[in-house]
């Protein structure tokens, strides 16, 4: 059922993102008004803003990719553009496009509590709806270091939150700052389009490369779907789901064989020497994510990509000095040093009271604390977003469609402290931790989680 873009829905989506647009096709599915709010003029959350260098996704596709939609293809991972093309395609095949209002911001959602419905205030006036699904991502501001004498600079420093892959730096001597996925997935394409290019790290990753070739079993997979027999695509969305499961668990509970993995994964390549100085990290394997990479062996095996690791000591004229008193010829610095985490993009209140993400208890990744009618589905960490956030749509439609039947209008949780401990410790979460939600109730393994921990169970809310 299509709001057909009034300002009233039984739910109000924040963001044409894949939370958004996921969202979208299970309401529609369901046969539940929506209304999609998207703050850009164009759909796809960070795969239409992001359009940096090398970007793309570093989980398997297929299994990344909508459950009602699998994309099919040759290749393991996808290019942020093709990403882009696919949600475009998602929504215009199941008519979501058209109930997806561009250029309006959400700045406020106001839950009325004798009405007990939302009012979301935007650059574009004023919505109502009985349901919240935000899906407006977690990423904030880029998150920029401040460095000694970048004043000084007479180059360009510039993030790759604000890097277009059109720019070429051809007569560019072009250092890239950083050692995430961002940093990992950019610098090869980015090497192809610059003059020189050395990568900065001030402490290694664990890095894995692949061919980005699906293996012969999800070749054949993919084809039986073409030919309209559906169960293995099904079959390896649960498989590659369960061996990253594995994996993850795998190297938290034994790190010195993980070391041995990798160790063995790049000898060959970059050498002893190489290997101790700028791939051997000082954390265990998967307490950070780790990044996946595309043709970066070959890159360094013919130089055109110099790995270099240390801290910034400062900024000269044209170069930028390291603390050990190296000094790296510079004309364009890129910071690939990542966001800073923003859950909530805009005010919320519960009649007059602000409510605020900092600690608060989320319960399974789709309800928090003492917030009504509100659903803000989320993935995991450490693998493909849309294995949990589709499973937590679906569980929130199910509260809705039993709230409907029983005559309920309101469903909340208590408020109340839990413990808690990131799955993973990048930065980027360090950073704010005392400032996020506090997830529980589930396994934070979407293979296990996916069965077990999202079964309906009224007595688990507060209905009225």
């Amino acid at each position: 059922m299509i709001a057909n873009r009034s300002r009233q829905a039984s739910v109000i989506v924040i963001g044409a993102g894949i939370t958004g647009i996921g969202a979208a096709y299970h309401l529609r599915e369901s046969n539940i008004s929506y209304l999609v709010l998207e703050a850009n003029d164009d759909l796809g959350g960070v795969w239409n803003t992001q359009r940096w260098h090398g970007a793309r996704c570093d989980s398997d596709f297929i299994k990344y990719s909508f459950s009602f939609k699998p994309f099919l293809s040759p290749r393991c991972l996808q290019s942020r553009e093709q990403i882009h093309r696919y949600l475009r395609s998602v929504a215009e095949e199941f008519a979501i496009l058209e109930n997806i209002k561009f250029n309006t911001r959400v700045t406020a959602a106001v839950f009325d509590i004798r009405e007990k419905r939302w009012v979301v205030h935007t650059s574009q006036g004023t919505f109502t709806s009985q349901f919240l699904i935000n899906g407006n991502g977690y990423f904030s501001e880029p998150h920029v270091p401040a460095f000694r004498d970048s004043d000084k600079f007479g180059g360009e420093i510039i993030h790759t939150f604000d890097l277009d892959d059109s720019r070429t730096f051809i007569d560019k001597d072009v250092v890239l700052v950083g050692s995430g996925s961002t940093a990992v997935c950019c610098a090869p394409e980015l090497a192809r389009v610059s003059k020189s290019l050395v990568l900065i790290q001030r402490s290694p990753s664990y890095i894995y490369e692949i061919s980005n070739k699906s293996s012969l079993f999800a070749v054949f997979c993919q084809y039986l779907h073409t030919i309209g027999i559906a169960f293995p695509v099904k079959l390896l969305r649960f498989y590659l789901q369960w061996r990253d499961d594995l994996i993850f668990v795998g190297f938290r509970s034994f790190p010195r064989l993980a070391r041995w993995f990798f160790k063995q994964h790049w000898l060959d390549t970059v050498g002893e020497e190489s290997l101790q100085k700028h791939f051997s990290p000082r954390y265990e394997p998967w307490e950070q994510r780790i990044p996946v990479a595309i043709g970066l062996k070959e890159k360094l095996r013919r130089k055109e990509i110099v790995i270099k690791t240390g801290e910034i000591d400062r900024f000269a004229e044209s170069s930028i000095l390291l603390s050990d008193g190296e000094n790296i010829k510079c004309d364009v610095c890129i910071l690939a040093t990542g966001f800073d985490l923003n859950f909530l993009k805009f005010d919320m209140y519960v009649g007059e009271r602000k409510i605020s993400m900092a600690g608060i208890n989320f319960y399974k990744g789709v309800m928090m604390g003492s917030v009504p009618n509100y659903f803000q589905p989320v993935g995991v960490w450490h693998s493909a977003w849309t294995q949990r956030s589709e499973t937590v749509t679906r569980f929130a439609i199910k509260i809705m469609a039993y709230m409907t039947k029983n005559g309920f209008r309101a469903v909340s949780i208590d408020r109340k402290e839990v413990e808690y401990s990131p799955g993973i410790t990048p930065n980027y979460i360090m950073r704010c931790v005392s400032e996020i939600p506090r997830l529980y109730g589930t396994y934070e393994l979407p293979s296990i989680d996916n069965i077990f921990s999202y079964r309906f169970n009224a007595a688990d809310f507060n209905l009225s």
